[in-house]
């Protein structure tokens, strides 16, 4: 048996922070949830390798496997491309979250499970901290009284020296048990027994950690679950202190189920900033029932594209110095809110179909100090930003169709430039993978990116097309899907609507070599044709 293994040192505490191979490193965090849209549960190799690429190219360094144990084939991807895994055991102990969850085994199996867990990977240089399990409902803090569901501090104790005796190179922690806003407060657990046998201390939903760092001043701490509407200040949290070594959003991607959680938030124009960590106040719009089926509040969608936070975050990382996005419009008398997992329903798009001279809400983000607005090449207006403003701006305009410009600047000198062009009519579909070449292995996947353009070969943002895509040859349609958090139509029928003008085709090798045929189709547009080729499995071609 031959086992791939890497190298590395680490260091995690309050004094130097997270020094990987000595030099500090900052997590920026991705909580990854188990499903892979359109595939369902199962892992395929080529499906978890995809899904690192994206979010790394997305700027993310580290990912949460929340909230159970990945599969081999995740570590692998990591490893190869550079991404940091904290990774964890379970969701719940002794203690359900839901009638049938692992609660009904842990006691038997628990200390089984997170042994075959630090067995199965500790060779992974990717895995830099393990977690015994996610918000541990009421346990061992001495200011709950005890009940017969409680965890005594034993049970903590055990897993953490079971993962010990098997790896004592790495830190351990449990996900939010450093404080958490729906559980406990950081005053509450500051002085818990858990600090006697874990080494990292985690909060979830605190962009403030003064109480904990204050008691424990030599941990490092993280957050490992934050809201996208708080990212700014979760990041300067991250920037500004040596001890806290990373952010992790809730969440990375899209995943099927917590139906909602990231749903628009709509408040009555005028209603005061809602309160940390709530989204049900009175007149607050955020209850969407069936057919919402996905959380919706991922930085990254379910077809792997990305979403408005996203273009924030990037400015706030300092990997772009420029965003713009254009808020959907919204019913009379109401407005937006990013609050908690939600965030505003904006495009990068100057396409709307709305009558001329409607008010639209513009956004910018940036690192400048001022971002004026031009549409058709005239100004429009300009905003200066200070500190306080955190990087964003908005502008409300009348509608015209052209060309919308945001220019920003430093002290006068302009640092970025983005422009939003009206298109035309759907015209046509186009076809894009990112596997010109495969292998034949079942393992193997090529990912089909159908687009909806005009006759100019432009995207046409909002387009709704009913699209119909076939595979003929050595392959399948393993899947397919769009990002609409509320289109239940199924992933196996072979074809969908698209949203935001694009659909998903997830082609999969039959097992032997030979030609794959794409075949895209919709009602009023020109056709699109794709070919593949999947090649004998030993072949592994460098370039997909």
């Amino acid at each position: 048996m031959t086992t791939a293994f890497g190298i590395r040192s680490i260091v995690m505490n309050g004094q130097s922070g997270f020094l990987l191979n000595g030099k500090e490193v900052k997590m920026r965090g991705a909580c990854v949830h188990h499903d892979l849209g359109a595939l369902g549960a199962a892992s395929l190799d080529r499906a978890e390798e995809r899904r690192i690429e994206v979010l790394k190219a997305a700027g993310f360094n580290a990912i949460r496997t929340a909230h159970n144990p990945p599969s081999p084939a995740m570590l692998d991807a990591c490893d190869r491309l550079g991404i940091l895994v904290y990774e964890e055991a379970f969701d719940m102990w002794q203690e359900a979250k839901n009638p049938d969850d692992y609660h009904l085994y842990f006691p038997e199996w628990g200390l089984r499970d997170i042994a075959s867990m630090v067995q199965r990977d500790r060779n992974h240089p990717s895995v830099v901290l393990w977690s015994i399990g996610n918000e541990i409902y009421t346990f061992n803090f001495s200011n709950i009284p005890p009940t017969a569901n409680n965890f005594s501090p034993e049970t903590g104790m055990e897993l953490a020296n079971r993962i010990r005796a098997l790896d004592p190179t790495r830190p351990l922690t449990e996900g939010g048990w450093a404080g958490d806003w729906f559980l406990l407060s950081q005053s509450q657990t500051v002085n818990s027994s858990i600090w006697n046998y874990l080494d990292v201390g985690d909060q979830h939903y605190q962009h403030d950690d003064s109480v904990m760092h204050a008691g424990h001043p030599d941990r490092a701490l993280l957050q490992s679950e934050s809201f996208p509407a708080t990212l700014y200040d979760d990041w300067k949290l991250v920037t500004n202190n040596k001890y806290a070594v990373g952010d992790f959003t809730w969440t990375g991607w899209d995943y099927l189920g917590e139906s909602a959680i990231g749903g628009p938030v709509l408040v009555p124009i005028g209603t005061p900033p809602l309160p940390s960590g709530t989204n049900d106040n009175p007149g607050i719009i955020t209850s969407y029932p069936y057919p919402w089926f996905q959380s919706f509040c991922g930085d990254i969608d379910l077809i792997g594209e990305r979403k408005p936070q996203w273009h924030y975050r990037t400015v706030v990382w300092g990997d772009s110095p420029l965003e713009m996005a254009v808020e959907r419009p919204v019913p009379s008398g109401m407005e937006q809110r990013a609050n908690c997992w939600s965030y505003y329903d904006e495009l990068q798009s100057w396409t709307w179909n709305v009558p001329k001279g409607q008010i639209m809400r513009v956004r910018v983000y940036t690192s400048g100090d001022q971002v004026a607005l031009l549409l058709n090449g005239q100004g429009v207006a300009t905003k200066t930003l200070a500190a306080a403003d955190k990087m964003t701006t908005t502008f409300d305009i009348p509608y015209a169709s052209g060309q919308l410009t945001a220019v920003a600047s430093t002290a006068g000198r302009e640092i970025g430039r983005k422009t939003f062009t009206t298109v035309g009519a759907p015209a046509a579909l186009r076809l894009a993978t990112d596997a010109h070449h495969l292998s034949n292995n079942r393992n193997d996947l090529a990912y089909v990116l159908v687009e909806v353009v005009d006759a100019a070969g432009r995207v046409v943002p909002d387009a709704v097309q009913d699209v119909k895509l076939t595979v003929d040859g050595e392959a399948t349609l393993a899947g397919i899907a769009n990002a609409n958090p509320h289109n239940v139509d199924s992933f196996q029928r072979g074809d969908r609507f698209t949203y935001h003008g694009k659909v998903l085709g997830i082609v999969r090798p039959t097992g032997s070599p030979g030609r794959i045929f794409v075949h895209a189709s919709a009602e009023g547009l020109a056709p699109a044709t794709l070919t593949l080729n999947a090649n004998a499995v030993n072949c592994n071609p460098p370039n997909r």
